[in-house]
């Protein structure tokens, strides 16, 4: 899995001390004559609670790769936007990657099920040899035999969103009990964003919910 920033949130007017491009933003449009760092520190509890509207002054865009399609299922929503693209391959669960015979049977598994579609895929151009439009011929089997697409089957993702709806992303799915893969997706774009924004990401420590 990797996660990077690709595009972010840049000001126009100078940055002040302590403080990243997209923290200037938010602090810029608190309307505040004080310093920006004491600023957003003193309202931390705030910007994640009841002024968490000031977030949406300030996005960032992540380029998100070697992940499963049931993962990618989860970035969808929380008000993201995100165009993906099929990878070659399928992502391998952690507890099954941790024994080679488990292994073994997922990849049987998943080259039969690409097998299947495929042989699916073709009949189904067969049986809809009377549409007379090839293009829709083709979308329609294809949007069939997808449905034999396995959950595991490798995508990328490219993602934006304001920095309130990452810190949302990311509080519904660090916790312990999460989806193994979105967490470890939760937790890879929590690094990048306190990265990006310590001031403002630095306070989802993993597992915590706000």
């Amino acid at each position: 899995m990797q996660v990077e920033l690709i595009a972010a949130t840049a000001l126009r007017v100078p940055v002040a001390e302590g403080v990243t491009q997209g923290e200037g933003a938010v602090a810029y449009a608190m309307l505040s004559d004080e310093p920006p760092a004491a600023l957003l520190r003193r309202h931390a509890d705030d910007l994640a609670d009841s002024r968490a509207h000031m977030l949406e002054h300030a996005s960032a865009t992540l380029h998100i790769r070697g992940i499963s399609r049931d993962a990618a299922a989860a970035v969808r929503g929380h008000g993201l936007a995100v165009s993906e693209r099929a990878a070659k391959g399928a992502v391998i669960p952690a507890a099954i990657a941790a024994d080679e015979e488990l292994t073994r049977l997922f990849e049987a598994a998943v080259e039969e099920a690409e097998f299947v579609r495929g042989e699916l895929l073709h009949a189904l151009e067969e049986a809809m040899a009377d549409e007379p439009n090839a293009l829709v011929r083709r979308k329609r089997s294809r949007e069939a035999a997808d449905a034999l697409v396995p959950a595991a089957a490798a995508t990328e993702l490219v993602a934006t969103g304001t920095y309130r709806a990452w810190r949302e992303f990311i509080a519904a799915h660090n916790g312990r009990f999460q989806h193994e893969e979105i967490r470890q997706l939760a937790l890879a774009v929590l690094e990048v964003m306190h990265r990006e924004a310590p001031l403002l990401f630095g306070d989802l420590a993993e597992g915590e919910r706000r």
